[in-house]
This record gives C-alpha cells, structure tokens and sequence, in this order.
C-alpha cells in the first residue's frame, strides 16, 4: 500500500508539479538554477577566452625572443672579441698561441699576430696548422711556461676530467699568459665524440684558481634560437618550445706575472 501510494504520487507530480510544489516557488527554483548555469558557462568561457589571450600572447613573446639572436652579431665573433678584449688587458700583443682541439677548424686565422699550434687527439695531416697529438689533461711531453695564449671553443663541455686540464693550462702559460675557453651553459646533448660537462660562469671561473680573472660570464644572445631538425638537432620540442634554452658561457684569466 505503501508503495502504491508512493507510486502515486510520482505520477501525479510529472504529470502536474505545482500540485506538489506551488507553481510561483517553482519557477523561482528554476530560475535560479538557470542563473547559476548561465553565470558557470560565462566563468568558464571567460576563462577560455583569458586563457587563449595568454597563449596568444605567449606565442607572440615566444616569436619575438626565438628572433632576437638574428639581431646579435654571430657566435664566433661575440668569442673573438670577448678573447680579443682579454689579450688587450692583459697587455698581451703577440707570442706563442695554442688552441685546444683546433685540428678541424682552427682559429688562426683571427689570431694572426701569434704563432699559432692546435692540441688535439690525432695530428691532421693537410689541415695546414701545426697539430700536436695529445691530450690536454696530461700532455707532460709539453714543457712548462710554453703558450702566451690558450684557447678553446666548444672544447670543455667534451674534456672528462677539466680540472686537469685546467691544471695542465695554468702549468703551460706563461707568466701574463691568457686563457680564455666559451663553452656551454645550456644545450642538447651532443656526444661527438663524448659529452660530459656542462659549466656555469662560476663553475668555469673556479677550474682556473690561481689566475686573475679577466672575464667570466654568461652568453644570453642565443637563448632562445630555434634550431630544431637542423643538422643533428632533429629532437621532440616540449609544449614550450622544446630544448629551447641555449646558452653559453665564457671565461677569461691571466698568469699573475
């Protein structure tokens, strides 16, 4: 009996609802509830919308910094002239130069009042410099006090153990000798043939203990290039732009005299 009444009554509320609820209260509840749905869908379109101005906004600032390095003079000349700069401190006009790992793209040619040699793993026969076949963490068959100028670019990140190189470069310089190495901060991974390091303006400064620093510092002009599927770079970007984040860093010191 219960249920029948139950039963009953259901009916009786679909097929006339203000016989169980006044009909004014009625289209009061209904009237709210339609407020507060309409009020949801505009806070969630709203939302859309300043969401969709962010990212338009992102993508636009994303545009302009993954632009801005084409505004920067090249990388090569920013380290030339950061060394240049440092030989020009230092008092340093001319002498004897070694470029670590210069075999196959040696910077002579920008250096050329010194008597340049390259260090690498393997002589280079027709690569038109002279090569020396070691390694910079141990090279004993070098003597003492042999450089006015050491330099590298692109060498560090590649070296296993750089605080012997750097123990060996301090021991090869000359007193008021330079050395100067632009290395990375920030890149992909890049194994030619080995990849070990990564370095910070500090990092870098503090391999070279016992030099006066000239320079040390951080290279910002090609942070955000975009550089992805080109040559070896063929990478899966993150919903950011991928590795976008390329920075190097330089370093500068002198042999007390």
């Amino acid at each position: 009996m219960r249920l029948k009444n139950r039963l009953e009554s259901a009916l009786k509320a679909f097929g006339d609802p203000s016989s169980v609820v006044p009909q004014q209260q009625l289209m009061d509840m209904i009237d709210e509830r339609l407020r507060v749905a309409l009020a949801d869908i505009e806070a969630q379109t709203e939302a859309a919308l300043e969401a969709t101005r962010h990212a338009t906004a992102g993508d636009a600032a994303m545009m302009r910094d993954g632009e801005a390095w084409t505004q920067a003079a090249p990388r090569w000349d920013r380290v030339r002239d950061l060394a240049r700069g440092a030989l020009s401190q230092a008092g340093l006009s001319g002498g004897t130069m070694l470029e670590i790992g210069g075999r196959l793209n040696p910077r002579n040619a920008d250096f050329p009042e010194f008597a340049y040699q390259a260090l690498d793993f393997e002589n280079a026969p027709g690569a038109g410099v002279d090569v020396t076949a070691g390694d910079i963490t141990h090279c004993p068959q070098i003597p003492d006090e042999s450089y006015d100028f050491i330099f590298s670019f692109d060498v560090f990140e590649h070296i296993d153990k750089p605080w012997l190189a750097a123990s060996e470069i301090i021991r090869l310089l000359r007193p008021g000798g330079v050395t100067m190495h632009s290395t990375l901060f920030a890149w992909r991974y890049h194994p030619c043939p080995i990849d070990y390091w990564r370095y910070s303006a500090e990092g870098l400064k503090s391999l070279f203990e016992g030099l006066d620093c000239l320079h040390s510092d951080f290279d910002y002009a090609e942070r955000r290039r975009d550089i992805r599927g080109r040559n070896r770079n063929a990478v899966t970007p993150d919903a950011f732009g991928g590795w976008r984040e390329n920075v190097r860093v330089n370093y500068a010191g002198m042999k007390p005299r």
